[in-house]
């Protein structure tokens, strides 16, 4: 019989509990789910952030299309100035909050990417080789293959494995 438990995996609620709870942490590890879950969270809100972006390019393109059309009115130029205003207001705001996030979800993310390295045995400064130009990529596709590896089942330098449990033996 083998001395090892696997534990169940992580929910989308656990992966985001556990985040936000080890806010800063860069210690520890981080299952998969912990990880992938939490990058489900990441990429949803980029995909906000990019329909936001594509709203504003919408709506500018619909407003350039009433200016040829109003270019000699005076009385429909300022309201559709005024339109403008309005609309312009309302996306700084909706880009500041996605900024406000995003800085709210850096050091998380940080935080539980290290962790995952940590659990398949490597150390959270891989992170950093992602900033040399050129071979960024080449990087890029070495952690996702980190990523991807499943957990050291057994305790390593940087603590006890979160998903496997060692159970004593029994005599």
């Amino acid at each position: 019989m083998e001395n090892v438990i696997k534990t169940p995996s992580m929910s989308f609620g656990e992966a985001l509990k556990t985040c936000f709870k080890k806010y800063a942490t860069f210690s520890g590890r981080a299952r998969r789910s912990e990880f992938w879950w939490f990058s489900v969270l990441n990429w949803l809100l980029s995909i906000a952030a990019y329909a936001v972006e594509w709203w504003k390019m919408a709506k500018l393109d619909e407003v350039q299309n009433q200016v040829a059309e109003v270019m000699f009115d005076e009385e429909k130029m300022a309201a559709l100035t005024a339109q403008a205003e309005s609309f312009d207001t309302t996306f700084y705001l909706l880009i500041a909050v996605i900024g406000i996030v995003a800085l709210l979800l850096l050091l998380p993310s940080l935080g539980v990417a290290v962790r995952r390295l940590h659990d398949t045995g490597k150390s959270g400064w891989w992170l950093l080789a992602t900033i040399i130009p050129i071979v960024n990529f080449v990087i890029a596709i070495i952690l996702l293959i980190f990523y991807l590896k499943d957990s050291d089942r057994n305790p390593n330098k940087f603590g006890p494995s979160p998903k496997y449990i060692v159970r004593e033996a029994v005599e």
